[in-house]
């Protein structure tokens, strides 16, 4: 019996939820790509190896959504260190810096810093 359907496997040591239906032994995904192909564009597809779940079969969509939350993790991460450290500027009761001084000290002006942050290039 596999360590995946034992009790030797611990649901609660692992955070993915799955059923039976979405395993595929990495033979069996070899011999049936197309088909499970087809299937993972409904549900992710566990593959297996040895009795372990080695990787996820998702279809794009998926893939593209993550990404999306993966962004959106990292901005209110961004904003949260941002705002503690407003919050301990403030607790401290330092000076904060204005953008514009920032900037003035970098020579750079908000149109330059706008274009950076968009990956692009400025005509020069």
């Amino acid at each position: 019996m596999s360590k995946i359907m034992s009790n030797e496997y611990d649901i609660s040591d692992d955070p993915v939820l799955l059923t039976p239906s979405q395993l595929v032994s990495s033979s069996k995904l070899v011999r049936s790509f197309s088909s499970y192909l087809n299937k993972a564009k409904k549900r992710p597809l566990f593959i297996t190896r040895d009795q372990e779940i080695e990787a996820v079969l998702i279809s794009i969509d998926e893939y593209r959504r993550l990404l999306e939350e993966e962004l959106k993790i990292e901005e209110l991460y961004d904003a949260a260190a941002a705002l503690r450290r407003l919050v301990e500027a403030a607790e401290k009761e330092q000076e904060l810096l204005s953008l514009d001084n920032v900037l003035k000290e970098l020579d750079l002006t908000r149109e330059e810093l706008v274009v950076q942050s968009e990956g692009g290039e400025m005509d020069g």
